[in-house]
């Protein structure tokens, strides 16, 4: 089972807790709806601190192209566009996403990678480099069914 399959199939509810990349504890919830019969799923993942503070929110299409090439368009609080990311590394339990290079350190890269364990949790990860930046994971938060 693929990770679109999974989201499309399972739970639509998530709740757990992460630490983002300026080491804050923060809670976690996504939310997985499919529209259209499973071939794409809708995410909606945020990211609040102990303060009540969204540090993050973000919006994202998770479905194939039309050469069948799994792919997220994220929606972020951060960004002021949609940036696409194409499946880059895929397994039965996790698939990572990339938009630019890791090793392009004249701009903005990012890889953005969702996990399902055997006992049903979901991993969202966040690793990026600004331009002219260190490449690296910067927030990560694991999920378990609500």
């Amino acid at each position: 089972m693929t990770i679109l399959e999974a989201l499309a199939s399972g739970p639509s509810e998530y709740v757990g807790s992460g630490i983002n990349h300026e080491a804050e504890p923060f809670a976690g919830g996504l939310k997985a709806q499919p529209p259209l019969g499973g071939i794409a799923v809708l995410l909606h993942y945020e990211a609040r601190l102990n303060s009540g503070e969204v540090a993050h929110a973000e919006s994202t299409l998770l479905a194939p192209d039309m050469n069948g090439t799994l792919n997220l368009w994220p929606v972020m609080s951060e960004l002021p566009g949609v940036l696409l990311h194409r499946a880059i590394a895929q397994s039965k339990a996790a698939t990572t996403f990339s938009t630019g290079s890791r090793e392009d350190s004249s701009s903005f890269r990012e890889e953005i990678t969702i996990s399902i364990s055997d006992d049903g949790s979901l991993t969202y990860a966040h690793a990026w480099g600004m331009p002219g930046g260190e490449f690296a994971e910067r927030s990560s938060c694991t999920l378990r069914p609500r």
